[in-house]
């Protein structure tokens, strides 16, 4: 069941609980995720990753493969982003200057150089009250405490990655659409000042999820605003499960 991810109502509060401290293990990296993270990076290239001058400057992914637990040598963003299954962001002092997103979900990250949590959060739908918490999130994920949350969508494309460069194909039924889930996790990398998210992806047929959880999914999606509907691609999915029911 899947109650510690779809909440109903629906709210667009960081709904963020304390977790361990991720430490990773490149060795056991599932390979055909890191095949699909390989061919994201010859199909998008530089439309999922980044890395600044100032994370250059300041050594910022030699000190998150530090953080992380990880005995390998990173020499840029891209090398860890590989190396992983998870996608990675790095925030220092309060920007974002370094990411390989491999399975982004409707963002662009090579859109987000230097942008601020507030920045970041901007286009989501009802996002006041992520907007008011921004300080206090980063404040948290930068102290020695780590948390998690996760998120979750349905959508048109098969495949890990959601980037805005793919075109979604129209659909009628609910046959063929995919649930996504996304985990994500915080470390601090250098206390107060610097911090690694964490977002590790599980897709799964729209449909297999359905038949132990289709309540609970038709519950939050229907307490869902419009804006918000149309912010997840859902409207036409509240119209399928309608039928479906």
């Amino acid at each position: 069941m899947l109650e510690h991810i779809v909440k109903a109502p629906f709210d667009m509060k960081p709904n963020f609980s304390q977790c361990e401290r991720p430490v990773l293990n490149a060795d056991e990296t599932d390979e055909s995720i890191r095949s699909q993270r390989v061919l994201e990076l010859h199909r998008l290239g530089d439309n999922i990753w980044f890395e600044t001058p100032v994370a250059k400057e300041d050594d910022l992914v030699h000190r998150a493969t530090e953080a992380l637990g990880l005995s390998l040598t990173c020499n840029n963003v891209k090398e860890l982003g590989l190396a992983i299954e998870d996608d990675i962001l790095i925030m220092h002092n309060g920007k974002l200057e370094a990411c390989f997103v491999a399975f982004a979900s409707s963002w662009n990250p090579s859109e987000k150089v230097g942008k601020t949590l507030p920045e970041l959060h901007d286009p989501i739908a009802d996002n006041e009250t992520l907007l008011r918490a921004s300080s206090a999130i980063m404040k948290a994920v930068c102290s020695n405490q780590s948390f998690n949350r996760y998120t979750w969508g349905v959508s048109p494309l098969s495949g890990y990655s959601n980037h805005p460069l793919y075109e979604k194909p129209h659909f009628n039924s609910l046959d063929g659409l995919t649930f996504r889930v996304e985990h994500e996790r915080t470390l601090a990398v250098s206390e107060g000042v610097t911090a690694a998210f964490l977002i590790h992806v599980d897709i799964y047929p729209l449909k297999d999820v359905l038949k132990t959880n289709f309540q609970l999914i038709k519950e939050s999606i229907d307490s869902m605003s419009n804006t918000v509907l149309e912010y997840k691609n859902l409207a036409k999915v509240k119209s399928l499960l309608n039928e479906y029911l």
